[in-house]
């Protein structure tokens, strides 16, 4: 009884402590580290404001993956990992 109890408070351990990495990247921490320096949610700073980008996400995606050409915004390919645009992409949607 000991051993089965022990057996199910490990898995659940294991369960809980999983749940960190399953979550995937913070794309509100992303923003603020990355993109914060040059864009405001509600007022424009250097780029845009937030509350006034392109509201499609694959366009979003496409902005932040490849830049823009003719603006100051470079690409984060080389800075962010997919799952880390497609995290920031989700952010800017929310907060739009």
């Amino acid at each position: 009884m000991k051993k089965t109890f022990a057996i199910m408070i490990a898995a659940a351990c294991l369960g809980l402590g999983s749940q960190a990495a399953i979550a995937g990247p913070d794309g509100a921490a992303i923003f603020k580290k990355k993109c914060a320096m040059c864009h405001a949610i509600d007022r424009k700073k250097t780029g845009t404001a937030v509350n006034a980008m392109n509201k499609d996400a694959a366009v979003l995606k496409d902005v932040v993956t490849n830049g823009r050409d003719g603006t100051m915004m470079k690409s984060f390919s080389n800075k962010l990992n997919a799952e880390e645009i497609d995290a920031v992409v989700a952010y800017l949607v929310a907060n739009q």
